[in-house]
């Protein structure tokens, strides 16, 4: 057993599989799929999907750097990202989309990222000025 690995599963996931995990300051969430009968639905539930799995762990959409999208229909590619617009913001995460043959559940579209646990940082600022080599 790893006791520096943190585990975030409050959102069940098969028996040996975890949602999210962090080592360190590092973050890595397995690939959340959508829920919904059409693209559009399933693009927004996978959003939803990584918020809460993220919530485990205290974080947010903007602490995962990097994405990677997965979709059944690269035609599905300016949808997903009309809907992936309204859950990031600038500086936007680096993602790339691939197509693949399937995934589970028959999904369309599934979500996975890396990123950083930086809360200890941001509470620390918020502390002070922000400004770290400013003269008084």
């Amino acid at each position: 057993m790893n006791m520096f690995l943190k585990v975030g599963d409050s959102i069940p996931r098969d028996e040996c599989i975890s949602n999210v995990v962090q080592m360190g300051d590092f973050v890595y969430m397995s690939a959340q799929t959508g829920r919904g009968i059409t693209f559009q639905e399933q693009a927004v539930t996978a959003c939803y999907r990584v918020m809460d799995v993220l919530k485990d762990l205290d974080l947010r959409m903007d602490h995962l750097v990097k994405y990677t999208v997965y979709l059944t229909d690269m035609e599905n590619r300016d949808m997903f990202l009309g809907v992936f617009k309204n859950f990031v913001e600038a500086p936007y995460p680096a993602v790339t989309i691939v197509q693949v043959a399937g995934l589970e559940n028959d999904s369309m579209v599934a979500i996975e990222g890396q990123g950083v646990n930086t809360l200890r940082h941001e509470r620390a600022m918020s502390g002070s000025s922000g400004c770290v080599d400013c003269e008084s």
